[in-house]
């Protein structure tokens, strides 16, 4: 499957280009976890904020230079408490239990 992603979106009168950017993201399912890698250079990690609804995953970052968001349908059903999350040189890893 092919995802558009950036800030560049296509539009009836010609691409448009937003101030929020879709980082691009990796979803894995495996067997007792899910793992959720998603590409945000430029912000730092008290700036992202996650929220879980159900099985619904929403990432979102602000700062004066960048504006960062997309929602994640996940594969399956997850348990919300044990989500963790690290972010390393722009890349946001989380996991969460099934």
């Amino acid at each position: 499957m092919v995802e558009s992603f950036g800030n560049v979106r296509k539009t009836p009168e010609g691409p448009k280009v937003e101030e929020e950017r879709e980082p691009i993201t990796d979803v894995f399912d495996e067997d007792e976890e899910i793992r959720i890698y998603a590409e945000m250079p430029g912000v730092n990690r008290e700036d992202i904020r996650l929220d879980m609804r159900e099985d619904i995953l929403d990432i979102s970052a602000q700062t004066a230079d960048r504006k960062y968001h997309k929602e994640i349908l996940l594969p399956s059903k997850v348990n919300a408490e044990t989500m963790t999350s690290s972010y390393n040189n722009g890349i946001l890893e989380i996991k969460v239990k099934k």
